[in-house]
């Protein structure tokens, strides 16, 4: 596991997270909770899978540790939903997404053993971008269960 590489990653998750953010709009005040999304999330997904993690469930854990930072950097009763679809965007299967597409042209053209090939490629392809869409989504919910689940305990209502 190499820290330097984990960090310089983290950071341009988080230059990335935070231009969507101003592409889609997010109050100034936020931009700073989606640099800090993009940054943690995709730095504990690395630090996980470097310590042996599937990377299913380091997207997992790191989606729902994102939502408890950005409501602790946020100090209103709710986090805008851009935030949070910035910060995740990092740990997305964009990969997986694009190579199942060229994959998919290139099965339109291909007979025999290429189309063979080509064929379970697409489906590796399409299951990994599944897969790492739906841990995208789990780590949302429990996050957002965590944060319920302490904001009910608090007894101050912050």
């Amino acid at each position: 596991m190499n820290v330097s590489t984990i960090l310089l990653n983290g950071l341009w998750a988080a230059v990335f997270a935070t231009g969507f953010g101003v592409i889609l709009t997010t109050p100034p005040r936020a931009l700073i909770a989606c640099f800090a999304c993009g940054f943690t999330g995709r730095c504990l997904r690395d630090v996980l899978m470097g310590w042996g993690v599937s990377q299913n469930w380091s997207t997992v854990t790191a989606a729902a540790v994102l939502v408890v930072v950005a409501v602790a950097i946020v100090q209103r009763r709710s986090i805008s939903p851009v935030v949070l679809i910035c910060g995740v965007l990092p740990l997305g299967a964009a990969v997986a997404m694009f190579n199942a597409i060229t994959d998919l042209m290139k099965v339109s053209s291909l007979k025999g053993d290429a189309l063979a090939t080509a064929s379970i490629a697409l489906s590796a392809n399409c299951g990994k971008a599944f897969t790492g869409t739906l841990a995208i989504a789990l780590g949302l919910a429990a996050g957002i269960a965590v944060v319920r689940l302490i904001k009910r305990q608090d007894p101050q209502g912050v």
